[in-house]
This record gives C-alpha cells, structure tokens and sequence, in this order.
C-alpha cells in the first residue's frame, strides 16, 4: 500500500449556498489524501468517492504519491503531513475543506475532449533500456464528456498495457488545457479533431527520464 494526494476541482448542486452573497458559484478545489495499492487504485476509489457524495468531478489539477508532493501545485495551503497522519491513520480518504470559486471562462465549454499529462513508468521500456530509464512524460487527449469516464478510460488503458502511473496533471477539457505550455507532439496534426472522429485516447511522444532526474510534469 502507498499513500497519494489528489487535487481536485469539482462541481456540488449545492454549491451555490457556500458562496458570498453576490457571487456566483462556478465550483471548488479540494484535496485528498488516501491509501492505495497505486495510484490507479487511489484516482479510482477517489473518483467513485466523489459520484457518491453527490459532486461532479471537473478537472483533476494533479495526483501522485506523497513523497513526491510540492505545494505548488495547488492553489491553496494543506498540511500534508497532518493529512497523511490521519489517512494512514484511519485506512480512510481524508479530505481538505472545500475552496469555492466563481466560473472561470477559460475552463472550456464542453468539446467532448479531455487532456492531460501523465508521468508513468513502462516496465517494457525499462528492461530495454536497463539502468537509464526511470520512467517517461506523455500527453493524453480522450474522447469524452466527463472528467471521470476521461480517466476510467485512461486508467483502464494503461493498465491493459501493464503502464505504470506515477502521477497526473491537467486532467481537464481540452480547451482549458494548456497545450504551449508543454513540449510534446502528437503524429496527428490535429489530434483533438482526430480523437473527436476516432474516439478513444491519442498519445503523444514520450520524454523518458534516468533514475536521478527530478521529475517535473510540465516544461
């Protein structure tokens, strides 16, 4: 068993109550920590979590194991030790209090496509390259109208291939996603066009990195 965070963002029916008067509500960020026998198994019993407490998953801002956390990936302030401790405690999801916020434009309008990337390790690719991979970045573009079907699919895909995930950032409509901001291609030339028509996941060329390189997700 490991222990993960996962950042959110979600959607509750009831939001609206929670926000200033004035505001409008548009959703709120929350962060998870649980334990898990990966972090397949952790997006998977988180993403259930939240269907059965009555929210819509959004987006998911990022997700790993905790030893790898950096508080700069999410936009507020959690004290991961004092959640780990009660996570590892308990053998149950512990979560942050809510963060509302008002709709955001840029969050994209619904295209039928979900984008992310990824950090996973192929045990194929290691045992080729014995001793100088660790692991490899790639983006994703599904084909999908919700978050949690985008990484159902995602999930269930990787793990067909026996593929590792070590972490996740972005898993978001790919309108919102910020495609500039990483360094990767795709073979098609309009990949999201290409996976609106296909269906399925497109992936794009993989950066693979040696056992003593810092990860980073993104350029």
């Amino acid at each position: 068993m490991g222990t993960y965070y996962i950042a959110i963002e979600a959607h509750d029916p009831e939001g609206q109550a929670s926000m200033p008067e004035g505001a409008i509500y548009g959703g709120e960020a929350r962060f998870f920590v649980l334990q898990a026998e990966d972090l397949a198994d952790a997006l998977m019993v988180l993403s259930n979590s939240v269907v059965v407490n009555g929210l819509r998953l959004d987006r998911i801002l990022h997700a790993g194991a905790v030893e790898a956390f950096d508080d700069e990936v999410v936009p507020f302030e959690v004290d991961i030790d004092e959640m780990v401790a009660a996570a590892q405690g308990s053998g149950e999801i512990c979560v942050s209090e809510a963060h509302p916020f008002e709709p955001d434009e840029t969050d994209g309008s619904g295209s039928g496509v979900f984008a992310c990337c990824i950090d996973a390790c192929d045990p194929e690719w290691a045992d080729e390259d014995e001793g100088t991979y660790a692991g490899h970045y790639q983006l994703a573009v599904i084909k999908s109208e919700t978050a949690t079907e985008a990484l159902q699919m995602l999930v269930g895909a990787f793990e067909a291939e026996g593929i590792i995930l070590v972490a996740l950032e972005g898993l978001v409509d790919a309108e919102a996603f910020p495609f500039d901001g990483y360094e990767f291609e795709f073979e098609e030339e309009d990949a999201i066009s290409d996976v609106l028509d296909e269906g399925g996941i497109l992936l794009s060329n993989a950066y693979a990195y040696g056992p003593q390189e810092p990860r980073r997700l993104d350029s």
